[in-house]
């Protein structure tokens, strides 16, 4: 029982450690982004073109710069964020568990990373392009930073979720949920669901931009189906020589 319970207070310490160093990494990138939030704001606002941004309340530019502030930090921390989650659960892992998470969290970063820059560079222009065009003959289009931001930011992160598409198969199909067979066999299925969640970050009434956007999803959707095969070929060959050697 006392056993019991000094492990519990050893996991709920490092649980705070964990929490401490992912907040304070958090809090010091936050405030050095606020510090060069200009540059930032240059940036994200480039897609506009020629456009501008307007605040409708006295603290709404105080408060854009800071969500730009805490949002880009929180991009660029999420790795940190990631890795120390995973060291709490690391000791109840098997040594070969643990070499796998040490090479996901690189490719999960990677992936991520790719995400959020064709989100930056071709989902916001292309969206951006559609919705401000529409209406324009009887509104003007009056843009308030603080949810254009939040636009922005909604669309990148979600982008760079659906980048780890390979991975979340890979993961899947090492538990045994899923094969390569059965993502063959559902490959139309999946190229539909795929190609109806781009419409929708992508509300575009031009067949060419909605299938250049659809392309890259599609085309981890293939990688993370030769990534199972490979793994499968791997894992059909170990069982086969450990029942020879048996």
């Amino acid at each position: 029982m006392i056993i019991n319970y000094v492990k519990i207070i050893d996991r709920l310490e490092r649980v705070r450690k964990v929490l401490a160093l992912s907040i304070l990494a958090l809090v010091v990138v936050t405030v050095v982004f606020y510090l060069k939030a200009d540059v930032l704001v240059q940036l994200l606002t480039k897609p506009l073109g020629q456009r501008e941004l307007v605040f409708l309340s006295p603290a709404e530019g105080f408060m854009a710069k800071i969500k730009v502030a805490f949002f880009s930090a929180f991009i660029v921390c999420l790795p940190l964020i990631l890795w120390q989650s995973i060291r709490l659960v690391t000791p109840l892992l098997s040594l070969a568990q643990r070499r796998i998470i040490y090479w996901v969290i690189p490719v999960a970063t990677l992936l991520f990373a790719a995400g959020v820059s064709f989100g930056y560079m071709v989902i916001i222009p292309m969206t951006l392009k559609f919705l401000l065009n529409t209406g324009q003959q009887y509104m003007v289009a009056t843009l308030s930073a603080i949810l254009y931001f939040s636009f922005v930011f909604m669309l990148v992160i979600v982008m760079g979720a659906v980048f780890e598409l390979p991975l979340i198969m890979g993961v899947l199909a090492s538990v045994g949920i899923i094969s390569s067979k059965t993502l063959k066999e559902k490959r139309k299925v999946a190229f539909l669901a795929i190609v109806i969640v781009t419409a929708v970050l992508t509300p575009t009434p031009d067949a060419f931009t909605l299938v250049a956007a659809s392309l890259p999803v599609l085309g981890l959707y293939e990688l993370g189906i030769l990534l199972i095969a490979s793994y499968e070929k791997v894992s059909a060959r170990k069982k086969q020589s450990f029942v020879q050697g048996v």
